[in-house]
């Protein structure tokens, strides 16, 4: 009995510490051998295409052929890999490297139908750089793209007509003459999911996350329910600013605003705005730091020069000093314009080198797009020690978080003021503070119900409580979620769903999501651990920290960094804050100034909160 017993403890030790198994060790090494130097080609072609332009067509064909060659290597792939799942061989980080190569995905379909899906997809993705619309009043002349030249005309128009005309036409354009592709393209989605074994499509919908569809919702559910309160508040604050402009009959007491409006309102916190919109800040007689000027005051009027201050950040946090080839190889890239032209980190696995990519544009949007690409250049130099399969981050946008964090603590003005660009000791009251994080709010608070909306409309698709087609729950999803409302009503005869997917349309926006609500959490926890927020304390407010020369931060970081994908993102985070579930916490403290301001201002002005 006794040696029963030994044998059963000594197989169950086998079973939950498994060995490495030399035959899959030789299998993944070819894979990752593979796969990187088809990634390659895939990369060398795009970034080719950022340098000299999407007129490239070369360079655009070949991206196209290596994700081919791509495709048809996973497929070659899959009945070994699946062998291997099967028997459960292998140790820990053998079996991860399993679970990361991708499923046949659509691949999985018959040859129709996967043509098809994938002719599908290209027709409704990126339908803003695609759709062209007739101007105003001007039939004959129908070369106007969405961004930029819709979006201009409607910000400076004042005529509620011709605002309303781009609203509508847009959606016809953009929705409604997508509506039968949009509808195959869900069912060829649903079938999909069936063949990679996906009994709920809605969990394929979520797998590149790792949860499960009702691990996803209830998540984002939780999210939602914490960001409510401060969302009212704001939602009334702007309502109110546009029934001044508008007029109560068409922004009403009580009801969602609409929508057409909002989003020109909103949009003005995306570009430098007029000193007439001023009016609608917290204190408007402050107005705000001019950072693109402050940057060639101080002499960083170079790429190259704000490259390598923002690399002494970096190198202040105790991450690696950047190499001076880094730079010398730099490349800049074809598009000038302020919507295309940004700073990029590009990673490379055959051999351990990342290269970059410039905008030549030097302002303040440009200054803190700097710290973003710095980050994956991090970010891609600590994976690199992991196999190609691993070297990913652990969710979409999972890096763009950290990224986006240090964005974040280099825009806080003690950090600006070290730099000298900001001179005042004004900008550390709380007029100047307020305004900064309303405009910040702007940007962030009203995009993360949108960005629900456009996956909860999907998943209600996916696990098949709506059609594919059904305009009018999506309208109940974005005036309850969002509340905004269409300027005339909209039924199930028309189609706006595709109108507002300027991704990918298999992209989910859950990734976004959750990559804004990190990145103050993220922030938070770093803030706290260096004693630069103290909670509780006027002293040391979230919005004021800066985490420069926070040389403790490096180890930590760069250990989360060098994990890569080799551990789920919820262990991930266990490494880097000490808990495993991502929260709204970090966002809502940030923010905290700003809520206790718009409780006082909407009370002050009988304004009405929520809607019918």
């Amino acid at each position: 009995m006794l040696t029963v017993l030994i044998i059963f403890i000594g197989l169950a030790s086998v079973l939950a510490n498994p060995m490495s198994d030399s035959n899959l060790a030789i299998f993944l090494s070819e894979i990752n051998q593979q796969l990187g130097a088809i990634y390659d080609e895939e990369i060398l072609a795009l970034m080719k295409s950022e340098l000299s332009g999407q007129s490239d067509s070369t360079a655009l064909l070949q991206a196209s052929l290596a994700n081919e060659k791509l495709l048809s290597y996973v497929k070659g792939q899959h009945s070994r890999v699946a062998k291997y799942k099967r028997l459960h061989v292998g140790d820990a980080l053998q079996r991860r490297q399993l679970e990361r190569i991708s499923q046949l995905g659509y691949e999985a379909l018959g040859d129709v139908e996967v043509n098809h899906l994938y002719a599908l997809a290209a027709n409704l993705s990126n339908i803003s750089q695609r759709v062209k619309l007739c101007a105003y009043r001007e039939p004959t002349n129908c070369s106007l793209r969405l961004i930029p030249d819709v979006q201009k005309l409607v910000q400076e128009s004042t005529n509620l007509d011709e605002i309303e005309y781009y609203w509508l036409e847009w959606r016809r354009a953009a929705g409604l003459s997508k509506r039968h592709q949009f509808v195959a393209f869900m069912e060829l989605y649903q079938k999909s999911a069936k063949l990679n074994g996906f009994v709920h499509a809605e969990d394929f919908w979520f797998r590149q996350l790792e949860l499960s569809g009702d691990q996803a919702m209830k998540l984002l559910n939780d999210m939602m329910t914490a960001l409510r309160p401060l969302f009212l508040q704001f939602h009334a604050h702007v309502r109110a600013a546009l029934r001044k402009m508008y007029g109560e009959q068409i922004v009403p007491r009580g009801r969602p605003y609409p929508q057409h409006l909002a989003e020109i309102f909103l949009g003005n916190a995306f570009r430098r705005p007029r000193d007439d919109w001023f009016k609608d800040m917290p204190s408007p007689e402050w107005g705000l730091a001019n950072i693109t000027e402050a940057l060639h005051r101080r002499g960083m009027s170079t790429t190259q020069r704000v490259f390598w201050n923002v690399a002494e950040y970096f190198h202040g946090l105790g991450l690696p000093q950047l190499h001076s080839a880094l730079w010398s190889n730099a490349k800049t890239v074809a598009a000038h314009n302020e919507d295309e032209c940004w700073h990029k980190a590009w990673r490379f696995y055959t051999v351990t080198s990342v290269n970059f990519s410039y905008c030549p544009l030097n302002d303040e949007e440009r200054f803190f797009s700097m710290f973003e690409a710095q980050s994956d250049l991090q970010y891609y130099q600590a994976s690199a020690a992991q196999p190609t399969l691993l070297q990913e981050e652990p969710f979409p946008n999972f890096g763009d978080a950290l990224g986006k964090c240090f964005s974040l603590a280099a825009s806080s003005p003690p950090y600006l003021r070290k730099l000298g660009l900001l001179r005042s000791k004004k900008w550390l009251d709380l007029p100047a503070r307020l305004n900064r994080l309303y405009l910040q709010g702007l940007k962030v608070i009203f995009l993360l119900p949108v960005f629900y909306v456009l996956d909860r409309y999907r998943v209600e698709v996916l696990s098949g409580h709506i059609k594919a087609d059904d305009n009018e729950a999506y309208w109940r999803l974005t005036e309850l979620y969002t509340g905004a409302t269409a300027p005339r009503r909209r039924s199930n005869e028309q189609f706006d769903v595709p109108a507002k997917l300027l991704m990918e349309v298999d992209d989910q926006y859950t990734s976004q999501f959750l990559s804004t609500v990190l990145q103050f959490q993220l922030y938070k926890h770093f803030c706290s651990k260096t004693g630069q927020y103290v909670e509780g304390s006027v002293h040391t407010p979230l919005d004021l920290c800066d985490l420069s020369d926070q040389r403790e931060l490096g180890p930590s970081i760069f250990h989360a960094m060098s994990l890569g994908s080799s551990l789920h993102y919820r262990e991930v985070l266990q490494h880097l804050i000490g808990t495993k579930e991502i929260n709204m916490d970090g966002l809502l403290t940030y923010f905290q100034p700003l809520h206790d301001w718009l409780i006082q201002q909407n009370r002050q002005n009988n304004v009405e909160i929520g809607w019918i």
